[in-house]
């Protein structure tokens, strides 16, 4: 009769262990299909992000990309100049760039397109798509790691570089202009690292 006892007890806990082993089991299936579904969704995220690479790698946004390169190489003379001018203040330094870059932006010809003055629409197309780009990663459809690395030093060139002009459209014509550049740039606000320096000793 003790045998029986053991024996059904042992088959009491085979079946404990049995249905334990089942939880454990389903638990495990329930994670991995957690796991690839949050894989699966960040391959969607990635890829998502490497459509908007592409779409940076070809025209018209390639285009704008090099005319506003080609802008800035001619007036590489005045950007000289304004290096090795002496100025009395910070503020003194910060007018002058800003009417440089006004300059550039609004009056250089390109020979890409020697029929357009200026680089206004060039910009107003990177600040458009870097606006959706934006949009794209607060939404999370794309992944923010995969565009902080292929966009951000780009971002933060391209709003430095035109910073004055920016802070100018934002003001005067388009408030919030340039936003989502300079969140994707992840700089503190209205400030570039070399939008002025100090005056000469």
């Amino acid at each position: 009769m003790g045998a029986k006892l053991d024996l059904k007890e042992w088959l009491d806990r085979l079946e404990a262990i049995s249905k334990i082993l089942l939880i454990l089991g389903t638990l495990a299936t329930g994670i991995w299909v957690i796991v690839e579904y949050f894989d699966k969704k960040n391959d969607a995220r990635v890829a998502e992000t490497l459509g908007y690479a592409r779409r940076f790698s070809t025209d018209p946004l390639q285009a704008a990309q090099t005319r506003i390169g080609m802008a800035w190489y001619a007036a590489r003379a005045p950007l000289q100049l304004l290096a090795a001018t002496p100025v009395r203040s910070a503020d003194e330094f910060a007018a002058r760039r800003r009417q440089l870059v006004m300059m550039v932006v609004q009056n250089s010809i390109t020979s890409t397109s020697p029929k357009q003055t200026g680089i206004v629409s060039d910009l107003d197309l990177l600040v458009g798509f870097f606006a959706e780009l934006q949009v794209c990663i607060t939404s999370k459809l794309c992944d923010p790691d995969t565009a902080n690395n292929y966009f951000r030093p780009y971002a933060r060139r391209l709003y430095c570089l035109h910073e004055p002009f920016i802070q100018w459209k934002d003001q005067n014509y388009s408030r919030g202009y340039g936003s989502e550049l300079r969140t994707l740039a992840a700089l503190p606000a209205n400030t570039c690292t070399n939008s002025a320096r100090p005056a000469a000793g």
